[in-house]
Parts: structure tokens; sequence; C-alpha cells
């Protein structure tokens, strides 16, 4: 019942965070609603099937779609005329807004919305799982199946290399008093992935940490006005919260499937 409680809380939370945008934001399109998309997606849920079985292919979908929805909200929160949900973000050559983004706050802003949007449904699921694991066992794993994978997918898009949400997170969080943290935060999870690799003999941890470990050398994109320190600060506590829920249920994902 407190798991539940708790699950109830950040998704108010996050219907709080969601409130009508304010008056004279844009309108919201949708692109990519074609059959390529269509394909696109149904590829991909066949290919999460192969690799860790059905009831997984769901749960990636949602949150990447998820993850797409909560960056048009929050365009749509900072005022941008036209925000535009992409079906299929890799396939779409539209941005989701033409205007620029003016300030480090508004770049985080808008990197951290999907991740926090799939922490409400993640929160939610695993509430729920535990709440009928006695009289629904069938829905109650459903629903775990549901959470790990969520947090799971979300936190590969949290870790601190290009193009992941996380390099944004990362940088302007840190821009305004220690510039220098965000590519040590890569090193760090590089070289964790490359350790754990070792240990377990994974070839996916491996992957991951030679793509980190390439992202060090790629330019940023130019930056835009930063934060102020203490704003800064509470930025970084929210990605390093985020980061690390999204963590813990995707761990037993992780440790049961990539070893």
């Amino acid at each position: 019942m407190i798991t539940l409680l708790a699950a109830t809380l950040v998704c108010l939370i996050a219907i709080l965070a969601l409130r009508p945008a304010p008056s004279g934001a844009g309108t919201l399109s949708f692109s990519g609603l074609n059959g390529i998309s269509v394909i696109a997606i149904f590829i991909l849920f066949v290919a999460v099937s192969a690799l860790l079985g059905m009831p997984f292919a769901l749960p990636v979908i949602t949150s990447l779609l998820l993850l797409e929805l909560g960056q048009v909200l929050a365009y749509r929160m900072l005022g941008h005329r036209v925000a535009r949900f992409r079906l299929v973000p890799l396939l779409s050559r539209e941005k989701i807004s033409d205007q620029p983004l003016k300030t480090d706050g508004d770049r985080f802003l808008v990197a951290i919305m999907g991740p926090a949007l799939n922490l409400a449904s993640m929160s939610l699921a695993l509430g729920l799982s535990t709440a009928t694991a006695t009289a629904m066992p069938g829905l109650s794993r459903d629903l775990w199946l549901f959470a790990v994978t969520t947090g799971a997918v979300n936190f590969i898009a949290l870790m601190p290399f290009r193009p992941f949400f996380g390099a944004v997170l990362a940088r302007t969080s840190v821009a305004s008093y220690w510039p220098a943290l965000a590519p040590a935060m890569t090193v760090f999870m590089s070289t964790a992935m490359a350790t754990a690799s070792l240990r377990t003999g994974s070839v996916v941890l491996m992957a991951g940490a030679v793509f980190g470990a390439r992202s060090l050398f790629l330019r940023n994109p130019a930056g835009q006005v930063p934060m102020k320190p203490d704003h800064g600060l509470i930025a970084l506590s929210a990605y390093v919260f985020t980061m690390a829920a999204h963590f813990a249920a995707g761990w037993m994902l992780f440790s049961a499937y990539f070893h």
C-alpha cells in the first residue's frame, strides 16, 4: 500500500507539472503519421520481442512515445508557436519546434520532461504490481515487466552520452558553476560500464562504454544563456534523482538479460 501511495504521489506531481500551457502557447501538430512510420514501429516491436520477449515490446514503445511527448509538452509550456509530435523521430526531418531554445534552463526542461513522464508511468505500474500481487498474480507480473522495462529504457536515455538526453541534462545543469563535471560524469559512466563488462563478459555493456567514450570527442552545440548556479544545482539534483529512480527499476532487467 505504501508503494501504491508513493506512486500515486509521483503521478499527481506529474499532472500538476503538466497543467495547461500558458496563454499564448502554440498549437500541437503531428508528424510522421504514415505507412513508413507504422512499418518502423512494427519492426521495432518484432525486434524487441525477438530479443527480450513480447511482454517487453509494449513498454519499450510506450516509453519511446512518452519521451517524445514529454519534449512536445515542454515546448508548449515554453510558449512555442508550433510543437510537433513525431511518431518516429529518427525518420522525421522536421524538428519539434522551429523556434530556438533561448536558455539552458529551457533545454533542460525539454530534455527532462520525457523521462519525468516515464517516471510517473513506471511508478504507477510498480505500485499497482505490488497491490495486485496476491489477488491477480498474472496482472501483477505484467505490470512489473512494464515498470522494469520502462526503467531500463529511460536509464539508457539518461546516460550522459551524446545523443542521449542525459548529455544535455548533464551539461546544462553544471554549465554555470563546474563545466568540467559533465565530461567527468561521462568518463565515470564509461569506466563503470567497461569494468562491469569485463566482470560479466557482457558485449552490450562494453558497447555502451565505447559509445560513451566516443561522445567525449563530439563537439557540444552552441550554448544558450546558462542557468544561475543555485538553479543549476537544483537541476542537477533532479537529473540524478530521475536517473537513479529509473536505474533502481531497470537494474532488475539488466541483471536478468544483459549478462
